[in-house]
């Protein structure tokens, strides 16, 4: 009686430990990061390149706007808007030999990649 309660313990607790993964996304900027928290001033898991695949999980008490991911065996948070549900036409796959030409190292990607983060898109009210 014991040993099948030992081992009803253990066999719930490895189904509780699992992550939910409630689908997969492709990444739709040029560089980006998968970061700690839900902030994009946050540290930076990994750096993540346009269509990357990346599995959405679930987590509760996300902020709106952000979305907790898996990228490799990294897992943190992407803000929503960087994500899409078809894979996205690429700068790096449009413009391959001249993106292989450049050779941007890890730092440089980095960087890019934070510039991503921060970059502000739209329309302009200035008239």
């Amino acid at each position: 009686m014991l040993r099948s309660l030992i081992l009803l313990m253990l066999f719930s607790q490895t189904l509780l430990a699992k992550d939910v993964v409630l689908g997969r996304k492709y990444f739709n900027q040029f560089l980006g990061h998968l970061h700690k928290n839900p902030d994009s001033d946050s540290t930076s898991m990994t750096i993540i390149q346009c269509s990357h695949s990346v599995k959405v999980l679930k987590k509760a008490n996300v902020l709106a706007g952000w979305v907790f991911a898996q990228v490799g065996e990294d897992k943190g948070f992407i803000k929503s808007e960087f994500l899409s549900e078809k894979r996205p036409s690429c700068f790096q796959s449009k413009y391959s030999r001249f993106y292989n030409s450049v050779e941007l190292d890890i730092t440089e990607m980095y960087f890019w990649g934070r510039l991503s983060d921060h970059y502000i898109s739209g329309k302009s009210r200035i008239k």
